[in-house]
């Protein structure tokens, strides 16, 4: 679970495994995020963290940015929240993984990260009109939508962690 005593009170250890339950194993971003301890809430390590991310350098912006894994991903290479997240209409046809493997090829290739996307419980076959429409968007559009959808997973993690 996580835990505001936790976020604020541990090692650089226990705060590392706290950003990478939101933000998937991106150290770089738990180093920037710890030196700005105490939060006085979780919603406000989050948020800390989107301002962190808009003064990172872009060499650490793609660094948190391929932190996350591909949509589509096999499952052994993700977290077990982001296996959650993209199990939505968890039978996925073999025509709609080899178009994402393939988008998500092409986007890597020309962007230089992977594509991201705030999934909200949507199938993978319904991302694909979105992803299509944003490998013809410009890289630095393409970042800050990439970084805003990361922000925005974390903030439903934290949520869904909330809940439970």
């Amino acid at each position: 679970a996580l835990r505001l005593e936790t976020v604020n009170g541990g090692s650089l250890a226990d705060f590392q495994s706290c950003v990478d339950l939101l933000f998937e194993h991106c150290p770089i971003l738990a180093a920037k995020m710890f030196e700005r301890r105490p939060f006085v809430s979780l919603a406000f390590f989050v948020d800390s963290a989107a301002l962190v991310i808009e003064e990172c350098s872009e060499a650490e912006k793609l660094q948190i940015l391929r932190a996350h894994p591909r949509i589509g991903a096999p499952k052994q290479t993700m977290s077990s929240l982001s296996q959650r997240e993209q199990s939505h209409g968890a039978t996925v046809s073999a025509d709609v993984l080899a178009e994402l493997a393939t988008l998500n090829d092409q986007y890597e290739a020309k962007f230089g990260f992977p594509f991201m996307i705030f999934v909200n419980k949507r199938s993978r076959a319904e991302l694909l009109p979105e992803f299509r429409a944003r490998l013809q968007g410009a890289r630095d559009a393409e970042m800050q939508a990439g970084l805003t959808a990361l922000v925005e997973i974390a903030r439903s993690r934290l949520e869904g962690l909330q809940r439970s």
